[in-house]
């Protein structure tokens, strides 16, 4: 069993190795993703820090002028903090590979820069990060990915496993770098895997969910209690939509202390509003797990989904994402999930250096034997 784990092991890692490395230093990147964006394209955010929130109505006016294609928003991110930009999303144009973002100063409601998603740099790494640029078929290899890092975290353990008493067990948690280049990678590679496991278990794992959700939620509601996917309506009525303002106002009433995250513009005459909210107490800041539903004529509240108050299941599930960007611990866990991202490349470059030395190693005992004798 030992040797087929480490055969599969070190195979495994040498044909996928680069293509696990490749999600790893994208997804690390992609873990302060508006920050970066913002540090390459700082036309995207120069502005004064904004004290006081101009109107949505107005942002979304500006926006869709700006565009001037005819088409309307889909939704509206609000900016981190006062002197980031709220972006506003509309549909993709004909060949276009993701919908176009227009950055606007949430303080004035100027429109800053328009640009199509993955047309600029931080949306590379993303679609680099979540179909190798190769659409679904790179989606699935992605998830993929998400598996052969399961299978690294437990064939890795299985061999690395200590079998003796505690100075084999010191050994085995401890690096030497004076014993050889070849010993130093060795000790590297079981240091670093043995050390982040949990964590390369847990981005395997999430990875896996994200790429395939719907798979996924039918396994846990099979061992868990999970609440129903109820989709709200709104009654389609002669009345114009109700303004934006006005919806958030609504969705605050609801949660005075919270910080409004998204709003989703209905797709059609009997959708609603959804507005995403963060709850002063949730660690998290790039994700929202409440959403309140407001009706597109009335601008009434119709229905709130608590993520603090939901079934043991849609809890497991509202957290796979903030694991896997790391945003469920704070700044704490996206600076660990940085780091973790990065390792991948390391493993596979001390992996493979270990595979070609004793690959040569093995060839040069072949031309000894095969010399003739003096």
């Amino acid at each position: 069993m030992r040797m087929f784990l480490v055969l599969s092991h070190k195979y495994v890692g040498l044909f996928l190795g680069l293509l696990l490395s490749v999600t790893g230093v994208s997804g690390s990147l992609i873990v302060f993703d508006r920050e970066l964006d913002e540090l390459i394209a700082p036309e995207t955010a120069d502005f004064p820090y904004a004290e006081q929130l101009a109107s949505f109505d107005l942002a979304l006016e500006n926006a869709t002028e700006a565009v001037a294609n005819g088409s309307a928003p889909t939704r509206i991110a609000l900016g981190r903090h006062g002197g980031a930009p709220h972006i506003v999303r509309f549909p993709a144009t004909e060949g276009a590979v993701g919908p176009l973002e227009v950055s606007v100063d949430p303080g004035s409601a100027e429109v800053l820069a328009i640009r199509g998603w993955g047309e600029y740099p931080v949306t590379w790494l993303y679609r680099l990060h979540m179909s190798f640029m190769g659409g679904e078929r790179g989606e699935w290899l992605v998830g993929i990915m998400g598996f052969t890092m399961v299978f690294f975290c437990l064939s890795g353990l299985y061999i690395w496993w200590p079998r003796g008493g505690g100075r084999v067990w010191r050994k085995a948690l401890t690096m030497t770098t004076n014993k050889g280049a070849f010993r130093t990678n060795y000790d590297l590679h079981k240091t670093i895997g043995i050390y982040f496991l949990p964590i390369f278990l847990v981005l395997g794992i999430t990875g896996i969910e994200i790429v395939w959700h719907e798979p996924f939620e039918r396994v846990v509601a099979s061992i868990l209690p999970v609440d129903p996917d109820i989709t709200p309506q709104s009654q389609p009525q002669d009345l114009p939509r109700a303004s934006v303002d006005r919806v958030a106002a609504s969705a605050q009433a609801q949660f005075p202390l919270a910080s409004i995250a998204r709003i989703y513009m209905p797709a059609d005459s009997s959708a609603v509003f959804r507005v995403t909210v963060s709850h002063p107490e949730e660690v998290w800041n790039e994700y929202s797990t409440t959403t309140v539903n407001v009706d597109q004529y009335t601008g009434a509240v119709i229905s709130v989904r608590d993520g603090r108050n939901v079934a043991v299941g849609n809890t497991l599930l509202d957290w796979m994402f903030p694991l896997h960007n790391g945003d469920g611990l704070g700044i704490f866990g996206r600076i660990l999930v940085f780091i973790a991202g990065l390792l991948p490349a390391i493993l596979f470059g001390s992996g493979t250096y270990m595979w070609w030395y004793k690959r040569r190693a093995i060839q040069r005992r072949g031309q000894n034997q095969c010399s003739p004798a003096p």
